[in-house]
């Protein structure tokens, strides 16, 4: 090992040229995959919520965002349909307007009211509670101006339990403050859906002028529904069962549908981010290739001593895959620590809006430097075999 050691001092540029070459793609590698991971946390929180439901929108509409209505008669037909257990109306809108004035970078949604209507009963069935990192969840029994909070929102706003909070110009206590989820909670408030649907009439002008003559009633006014279904039911069927009474007023996400569509999408977005980093990684690897068979030669005359006094190749291809191994591992712990003192950098000052984009985690960080090992071993194979198969005569016709 000392040995090794030696022959990297001895080419000190060289070496230090290839390390570099590795802690670049270590870097990107690192920074990348934390990202990853960041975006993988959060679709894998959004996956577990819309698979727990089957959702219900105005038709036409976006999943959340409506400026159609969901009526409350076409919610409680759907609750007859056989399989149904449950259903929620619910009312999602933005927290603030979103203009140019006040958007700001987030990996993650805007600011959003979630409101649920607390007398449906209605619970989906992959995400029933919530963690609560101060005060208490909203719920049945909570009054109209109480609300929980997401911690980003916490965070940003400087909010805790027992402030109050204006939204669209009305006042709210906060009761609690969610856990942190690294997912949509982070950035909902919560609240019954009663003030919501008066603040969505009061933000839609057309809307408003429907309620004021009397052509729309409040408890219309929903965005969407979830449906649970009784034990012993495909939801895929009771979802069917939905779309063919009611596809041609509604649309209808299915849990196991909705769960592809989002596997995909996390596939392509992961191929995308870590495509990127090892395309870096790879201008390392080949630098490594070309030190090692540049070592090699220049050491030619030093391998046909070894092979005269008794070393065998299996020694010698061993001993030149170890010092690729060292490079790859030398440059990896470098980029890696780079690349982790950057992400904890940016998220430091995106924390203030709850906006980390990056997520660094003790597993990763192991196999990032044992990938970085094992590319430096798989670098260093071809020519170490080379130096291992050098003739005797003509290695040391050299010296």
């Amino acid at each position: 090992m000392i040995e090794i050691f030696r022959n990297m001092w001895r080419r000190k540029f060289r070496t230090f040229l290839t390390i570099f070459g590795i802690v670049i793609g270590i870097f990107a590698f690192t920074v990348m995959g934390s990202m990853a991971l960041k975006l993988n946390k959060m679709i894998d929180g959004g996956k577990k919520y819309i698979t727990g439901q089957i959702t219900i929108s105005p038709k036409g509409s976006s999943y959340g965002m409506s400026s159609g209505t969901l009526p409350i008669d076409t919610i409680n037909k759907i609750a007859q349909i056989d399989g149904v257990d449950k259903v929620g109306a619910m009312v999602s809108m933005l927290v603030e307007d979103q203009n140019p004035d006040n958007a700001s970078m987030n990996m993650g949604q805007p600011a959003t009211i979630y409101a649920t209507d607390f007398n449906s009963e209605f619970k989906n069935r992959n995400w029933e509670t919530m963690d609560m990192r101060e005060g208490k969840m909203v719920g049945a029994g909570s009054t109209d101006n109480e609300i929980a909070i997401g911690i980003n929102i916490a965070t940003d706003k400087k909010l805790h339990a027992g402030d109050t909070y204006k939204i669209h110009g009305r006042e709210f206590r906060v009761v609690g403050v969610v856990n942190k989820t690294m997912t949509g909670p982070d950035d909902y408030v919560f609240m019954s859906i009663t003030p919501a649907r008066e603040m969505l009439i009061e933000s839609n002008p057309f809307m408003e002028s429907l309620f004021v003559q009397n052509r729309l009633k409040a408890e219309d006014v929903n965005s969407m529904a979830g449906v649970s279904w009784k034990d012993g039911y495909d939801s895929e069927k009771v979802a069917t069962e939905i779309k063919d009474q009611f596809g041609k007023d509604v649309s209808v996400m299915s849990p196991v549908k909705m769960g592809e569509l989002i596997d995909k999408a996390s596939a392509t977005m992961n191929a995308i981010i870590l495509g990127s980093a090892m395309l870096a990684l790879i201008v390392g690897l080949f630098s490594i290739v070309n030190t090692m068979v540049m070592s090699i030669s220049e050491r030619t005359k030093e391998i046909g001593i070894k092979k005269a006094i008794g070393a065998s190749p299996r020694s010698i291809a061993f001993e030149y895959t170890l010092e690729a191994g060292i490079i790859g591992l030398v440059g990896g712990a470098i980029g890696m620590g780079l690349g982790v003192l950057a992400a904890d950098i940016i998220n430091n000052k995106m924390a203030a809006k709850g906006a980390e984009i990056f997520l660094i985690e003790p597993n990763f960080l192991i196999a990032v430097i044992v990938f970085s090992f094992v590319v430096g071993i798989l670098a260093g194979i071809i020519p170490a075999i080379r130096a291992s198969k050098l003739n005797v005569v003509d290695a040391v016709r050299e010296l």
